[in-house]
């Protein structure tokens, strides 16, 4: 194959990518979810404590924030972001939330674990059909019949009688035993529902009676399942107090200035990069203002398509690391430029140059691509909130750098050094002595 044929197969493929970009971008309000700091809302820390003869433990930490979590989830907010800090803090944030003191209320209050039989004109029905109809109002389940302050322990291991199953062992005091062996003698083969806060976590088969308080909940998933199951079974009785340390309201102005001055930040350091390069470079700053421009969209792409799929959100350490990025693409390009000059120095042609100086330009630009990227995964692996955002948005910049130059930045090169008049590089580039050098050439 031709090198013009495949230069332009190049072009086609970030043509492609581009369209499918923008296919992904909008609407906006429904690829970019804004996080707390642009999009306003409520900012809380709690601190775990210790209780008369328990103290923290990291499992406890672990049952408190599966339980604010879920808590979360049925505010109804949009991607709330709750996690660990330290031994003994854990962060909720709570975008656009419009009632603090409802949403203080509500992830503070006990949790409440309860059992119950799963009616039998929906013993069919998948766990989260029974949630939805439940939701719905219709009656789902029969009365609570057993409550998870019974509940000595729940622990998730592999076993079964065909090979290694995950699965989950689960153990109740005597009163807990005593009303569990009646629960199970009275409903075999019939589905007995967990139930935390409301939403059904499970709803195992009743297979056989349970007569000495130590029950298995088998045909699960995966291993991560199952761990997730007790956790959930171990919520009826966390001996650990939970208090707000810290409590703020960001107000949705202070958040719509951050994400202007963000915006406006972006688009001032995108212009200027372009003028520079357009005045520095000539021709060829036009060739990178159109490839920042594809970059540009390749980025919001991205992140239009994980904020759909994964409900990722944007902060403004987000929206740092995409300016950023703009500098660095930019650079990229410099570099490959300043090789290309060096190449013509040294009396190649014009297109002896270009395909000799993108290379090396390019394996220079990649491997501080690589470098700046450790560091970012970095930061991502081991950051929290804020600062993982901003590393992401970053690795995502590099990635997409390093596509703009192989489906952009090579094609358009060698496309310009096949066609253009090999006596007027000089339109494209200012080097001093370059139309001598093309001339003797």
């Amino acid at each position: 194959m031709a090198d013009k044929q495949k230069h332009l197969i190049s072009l086609g493929v970030l043509v492609l990518l581009i369209a499918v970009s923008i296919f992904m971008i909008f609407p906006i309000n429904k690829s970019m979810k804004l996080g707390l700091d642009l999009k306003g809302g409520l900012d809380i820390t709690y601190t775990a404590k210790d209780t008369p003869g328990a103290k923290v433990t990291n499992d406890k930490m672990k049952q408190a924030e599966y339980i604010l979590r879920q808590r979360a989830d049925a505010l109804g907010v949009s991607e709330p972001e709750i996690q660990r800090e330290g031994a003994r803090n854990i962060m909720v944030q709570l975008p656009g939330i419009k009632d603090p003191e409802r949403a203080k209320e509500i992830l503070g209050k006990p949790a409440v674990l309860q059992f119950a039989v799963v009616s039998d004109q929906y013993n069919t029905y998948t766990d989260q059909e029974l949630n939805t109809l439940k939701q719905q109002g219709k009656p789902v389940v029969g009365p609570v019949l057993l409550t998870g302050d019974k509940i000595t322990g729940a622990v998730a291991t592999y076993g079964g009688q065909v090979g290694a199953q995950p699965m989950v062992n689960l153990s109740f005091n005597n009163e807990g035993a005593n009303t569990f062996a009646q629960i199970t003698a009275q409903n075999v083969h019939k589905r007995l529902a967990i139930i935390l806060d409301g939403k059904i976590i499970t709803a195992p088969t009743i297979n056989e009676p349970i007569p000495n308080g130590k029950a298995v909940i088998q045909n699960i998933k995966s291993i991560g399942e199952a761990k997730e199951i007790a956790l959930v079974l171990n919520t009826g009785s966390i001996p650990v107090t939970l208090s707000i340390s810290e409590a703020q309201s960001v107000g949705p102005t202070l958040g719509a200035d951050a994400l202007r001055a963000g915006v406006v930040a972006g688009v001032i350091g995108f212009v200027l990069v372009a003028i520079y390069m357009l005045l520095y470079y000539q021709g060829l700053g036009i060739v990178t203002w159109v490839g920042l421009s594809a970059y540009a969209t390749l980025v919001g792409g991205v992140i239009a398509t994980i904020g759909r799929t994964y409900g990722w959100t944007l902060t403004l350490p987000g929206i740092a690391g995409l300016i950023i990025s703009i500098g660095i693409a930019a650079d990229s390009k410099i570099i490959i430029f300043e090789r290309l000059k060096e190449e013509m120095r040294s009396k190649k042609t014009f297109r002896t140059a270009v395909e000799s100086g993108f290379w090396h330009g390019f394996r220079t630009s990649l491997d501080a691509d690589i470098v700046t990227m450790v560091g970012a995964l970095v930061l991502f692996l081991i950051g929290i909130g804020p600062v993982r955002g901003f590393a992401l948005t970053l690795v995502i910049g590099l990635v997409l750098d390093v596509v703009t130059m192989l489906f952009f930045t090579r094609p358009v090169l060698g496309l310009l050094a096949q066609i253009w008049p090999v006596k007027s590089p000089a339109l494209l580039v200012r080097i001093p002595g370059i139309r001598r050098v093309a001339e003797n050439a």
